[in-house]
């Protein structure tokens, strides 16, 4: 029978046919562990006697929510860290300063192909699906298999959503990805592969594929996967030397929901508290103080993001009213964004750059809201007292939409400043 691409993967991945609904129970090709959880699943595997991994070489742990430690408790936790990597013999453990978001370096570094089966930690392991490798979220789970190289797994069904035309200009992909899931239903996509294709993908890089794949999983989404296509392959045959045969869906096969999305209807999106779904055209919110802006995480540090941002504040300051952050995702995308100039960009605006990694976004462990204030940024979510505060307001929108807010001092349309610069 005709298969969709989930289904050839955890179908590999197992040894055997599946289809939607089957439960199997897959042999990874790679598990990815952050920084928070690595105590959590040393803990439980010495708890249950066992003292190594299934295998130390399928293994990646990144140091990237926290990778400068602001407290003794927060060094510790790295010593921590970086003994069980040393006690299990985990060759692939990305300190501070030598990765950065572990969502997103595997992907620079080829560390993740097509037909891949990743397992991770982190509910963001989805961004993998950018270059057609599934990735799936197991949270606390992810120490059953660190101790036996599996866990069961219900083969998801898939969404499909096909893309067509262009963005206009002062849109990015990052509005899409927001409008999208503000247009699609939680019944949709619950515990389904979201798959991104059709024409439109062709004007989108690795980069803005890794933000589609990002924010499925706020509906509740088990993965998200691109079409691999032959941008992809370009990108891919740069970083990997081992063959790479992508399994796409068949043309025959059947999903469980089909939707298209015009990129030239797309207008710069909004999110309001609590959800990330909440998405309004930013024309209803034009106005709104802030007090904070943030630029980077998995879903939009990427350079092409850095680029955005750093157009939209060349030649401009922040507002005097806010204090704004920005987060390269990696150490890669760090490096490239010095050498454009653009970090020159934003220290000049008055904004302040932080080490690669999620920033801000990792729970307010860097640059908190208080009591009352309300930030505008890129993060991933924005539920009450993500960032400190539960009494303050959380926004999220594209690259050029903060920038533009922060100049402003209140949320802002980038377009207007777009125009500006024709």
């Amino acid at each position: 029978m005709p298969k969709a691409a989930a289904e050839k993967i955890l179908g590999r991945a197992a040894g055997k046919s599946v289809a939607a609904g089957d439960i199997v129970w897959p042999d990874p090709d790679l598990v990815t562990v952050h920084d928070y959880y690595v105590k959590n699943f040393a803990a439980a595997l010495d708890s249950l006697g066992v003292s190594r991994v299934f295998d130390p070489d399928r293994v990646l742990i990144s140091t990237d929510h926290e990778p400068v430690a602001v407290t003794q408790d927060g060094a510790n936790r790295q010593k921590l860290v970086r003994e069980i990597a040393e006690r299990y013999g985990i060759n692939r453990f990305y300190d501070a300063g030598r990765g950065g978001l572990g969502h997103v370096f595997p992907i620079e570094d080829g560390l993740v192909w097509p037909g891949q089966l990743v397992l991770g930690y982190d509910t963001h392991v989805t961004n993998f699906g950018a270059v057609g490798s599934l990735g799936i979220a197991l949270v606390v789970e992810i120490s059953e298999v660190m101790a036996t190289g599996t866990v069961w797994v219900k083969v998801p069904e898939t969404v499909r959503v096909d893309l067509r035309g262009q963005l206009s200009r002062g849109v990015s992909i990052r509005d899409v990805a927001q409008k999208l899931i503000s247009i699609l239903s939680a019944d949709q996509v619950d515990y389904a592969v979201v798959e991104f294709g059709g024409p439109g993908l062709a004007g989108i890089g690795i980069e803005g594929r890794m933000t589609l794949c990002n924010t499925p999983c706020e509906l509740g989404a088990k993965s998200a996967l691109v079409e691999v296509d032959d941008l992809a392959l370009e990108y891919l045959r740069a970083r990997i030397e081992r063959p790479i045969e992508p399994l796409n869906s068949d043309p025959d096969c059947r999903y469980s929901f089909r939707s298209e999305v015009d990129l030239s209807e797309i207008v710069p999106q909004v999110a309001v508290p609590p959800m990330p779904d909440l998405a309004h055209d930013v024309g209803e919110l034009i106005g709104k103080r802030i007090h904070h802006a943030f630029i980077g995480s998995c879903a939009s540090g990427m350079l092409q993001d850095l680029r955005d941002a750093a157009t939209t504040l060349k030649g401009k300051k922040v507002h005097p009213s806010v204090r704004m952050y920005v987060t390269p995702a990696s150490q890669r995308i760090a490096a490239a964004a010095a050498r454009e100039g653009l970090l020159e960009i934003f220290v000049e605006a008055g904004a302040m750059i932080t080490a690669p990694g999620c920033g801000v976004c990792a729970g307010g462990r860097i640059g908190p809201l208080a009591d009352g204030e309300v930030s505008i940024n890129t993060g991933t979510r924005n539920d009450f007292g993500r960032l400190g505060s539960e009494h303050a307001e959380i926004y999220l929108a594209s690259p050029m939409t903060v920038a533009a807010s922060a100049v402003a001092g209140a949320i802002s349309d980038p377009r207007e400043l777009v125009e500006d610069m024709t």
